[in-house]
């Protein structure tokens, strides 16, 4: 089962993600339905983050709880030389769901 095309659709339209990346999902055993998410978005450098993920957990509408982490680029890249940092873990564990095309 997917996870739902609507909320990286809501993302994609509400800044200029680099990356939505998809690190956890809660599901049920007997239909794998989605109980929760985990995404991590990567922005550009100088999005006010704290703003944004308030107006993100304002738009996205699931029926599911979603779990937002946001980077900026320069954060991001950083962050990745680092194997032991959240955002490598991420990296390695996650599954990117969208990724801006230059």
């Amino acid at each position: 089962m997917a996870f739902p095309d609507e909320v990286v659709q809501i993302i994609e339209e509400s800044c200029t993600p680099q990356q939505i990346i998809l690190y956890g999902e809660k599901r049920t055993l007997a239909t794998d339905k989605l109980k929760a998410a985990s995404l991590c978005i990567i922005v550009p450098d100088g999005t006010d983050k704290h703003s944004l993920q308030q107006k993100l957990y304002l738009s996205i509408l699931a029926d599911v709880p979603i779990n937002l982490t946001l980077y900026t680029v320069a954060e991001w890249q950083a962050l990745l030389t680092d194997a032991t940092s959240y955002a490598a873990w991420i990296a390695r564990k996650g599954r990117v769901l969208y990724e801006q095309r230059t």
